[in-house]
């Protein structure tokens, strides 16, 4: 999987915090508006522009309805663009707003990377469409703020690897040996970039929970089985704990 695709959608406000984008992503309000907190600033999203997030942000915004409707689409890319070219997209003038103008061209790039999941696809042709859609974004000095040079932080990739499988029984050992690394040395790190391996399963989990939500309509304790969580209560604990409000609250603004 090169992108994972997300849709969002709203009948009330929505106002959700600490939500964690554990991959560069793409954020593309199609009716309604976002309003997101970023750097002591409140910014608004509508649907002529991007919010563009690099990897390993928590994020704190509302989503709000226009005439009873939010909807919103979302690209990640699990996949980095070739490191030269994020030299050559860098920027003359420093970026101060995670906000990208939609033109023609990319609106075209974003919907065919969008549509191009369930489509049987070789992994190298759809290489082939990311790599037209970093060229666009490269052409535009955005490369380099989706994938900044610090990209590559272990948390980001084992982030990555666990949204893949959110709702498997992940062991600390497992992963250890995936990145080629001993247990003790994978607590370390993960110590040294300020999180633990549990808590980074329990962000990339509740993600996971935001968009099985968005789709289905499962009674609740399907949702946190779905999620690797046995107990509803705990899973609800956890949710409300992550994002500020319960998961039945959540689902009543769908």
């Amino acid at each position: 999987m090169l992108v994972q695709t997300g849709r969002f959608r709203g009948v009330s406000q929505q106002v959700l915090r600490n939500v964690l984008f554990h991959a560069p992503t793409l954020v593309w309000v199609q009716r309604g508006q976002k309003r997101l907190w970023w750097q002591e600033k409140t910014l608004s999203y509508d649907a002529s522009q991007w919010l563009a997030v690099p990897a390993g942000r928590f994020l704190t915004f509302v989503n709000i309805p226009e005439r009873a409707s939010y909807d919103a689409r979302s690209l990640a890319f699990l996949e980095k663009p070739p490191a030269d070219w994020l030299k050559a997209s860098k920027r003359q003038s420093p970026i101060e707003e995670p906000r990208i103008p939609v033109t023609p061209e990319l609106a075209y790039c974003f919907e065919t990377l969008f549509q191009m999941r369930g489509k049987e696809l070789s992994c190298e042709a759809q290489r082939q469409f990311l790599l037209g859609f970093f060229t666009q974004l490269k052409q535009l000095g955005w490369l380099e703020f989706l994938f900044p040079t610090r990209c590559g932080a272990l948390k980001e990739d084992i982030a990555r690897y666990l949204s893949v499988t959110p709702g498997e029984d992940h062991r600390l050992e497992a992963v250890a040996d995936r990145f080629f690394m001993s247990r003790s040395t994978l607590i370390r790190k993960l110590s040294a970039e300020g999180t633990t391996f549990r808590q980074l399963l329990a962000d990339v989990r509740m993600v996971y929970a935001l968009n099985l939500m968005q789709r289905s309509r499962d009674p609740l304790p399907a949702i946190a089985l779905s999620c690797g969580y046995r107990s509803q209560e705990r899973f609800s604990r956890r949710f409300k704990k992550t994002f500020g409000l319960t998961p039945r609250a959540y689902r009543k603004t769908l």
